[in-house]
């Protein structure tokens, strides 16, 4: 596992991955950019009492629960527009480290949209249901990461090998290989959750995440088929 986070991060620099990086950065920006914006139209006619301190402690506390929010759904909105581009983060791997392997298959681009939207629903759906777990045990910081690293790990290994590997293989193989090998796609995805977190670190951290995961296919496909 460490092996391909290091494999993906030496190649992020290259032209094709440059390429991905601006392009899903801008998108996600985007978003984010949307949502601070109709927060702050919508926040005049919420906080507004006839004590000024009141009205400062709504606004401080919105803008608080949208840093939360931002933090919370990063992943989500990261890997939605990731997986758009994930064909030429694919082929720029398989390329340079598996030149003699057969290529993948492109997903086809509405397919990726809408694997991408549901993972995106399923990834939001489940952060907004623990989100009172988060606030409730904000005094204890271990139990909260341990759920928001737990839960975004099992979801983001998941959804970043299957989208990888539907490149490959057939759905059921798929799915065999995911629930063969599913504490190392576990594992991988708390690395992918913790490297989405980290300031910086996290507006590269889709591109290292998918390039990382097809060296983890790579490896689970042959030691699943009995090819290694």
């Amino acid at each position: 596992m460490f092996s391909a986070f290091s494999k993906a991060f030496a190649q992020v620099f290259e032209g094709r991955f440059q390429s991905v990086l601006w392009r899903s950065l801008a998108l996600t920006a985007a978003v984010f950019v949307a949502l601070a914006w109709g927060l702050s139209a919508l926040l005049p006619t919420v906080a507004v009492t006839e004590w000024e301190w009141v009205n400062w402690i709504i606004e401080i506390g919105a803008f608080g629960v949208f840093a939360l929010v931002t933090f919370i759904l990063f992943p989500a909105v990261a890997t939605l527009f990731i997986g758009v581009f994930l064909d030429e983060i694919a082929d720029a791997v398989e390329q340079r480290h598996y030149p003699t392997d057969r290529p993948g298959t492109e997903v086809p681009f509405l397919r990726s949209i809408g694997q991408s939207l549901r993972f995106t629903a399923v990834v939001i759906g489940l952060n907004i249901l623990v989100l009172p777990l988060y606030i409730v045990m904000i005094w204890f910081p271990p139990i909260n990461i341990l759920v928001f690293y737990g839960l975004n790990g099992y979801l983001l290994g998941r959804e970043y090998f299957e989208l990888v590997a539907r490149r490959h293989v057939i759905e059921s193989d798929v799915l065999a290989l995911r629930r063969s090998y599913g504490r190392r796609l576990f594992l991988t995805g708390v690395v992918i959750a913790f490297l989405l977190t980290v300031p910086i670190v996290n507006l590269l951290a889709p591109i290292v995440a998918t390039a990382a995961m097809v060296h983890v296919f790579k490896r689970t496909a042959r030691a699943g088929f009995g090819t290694e």
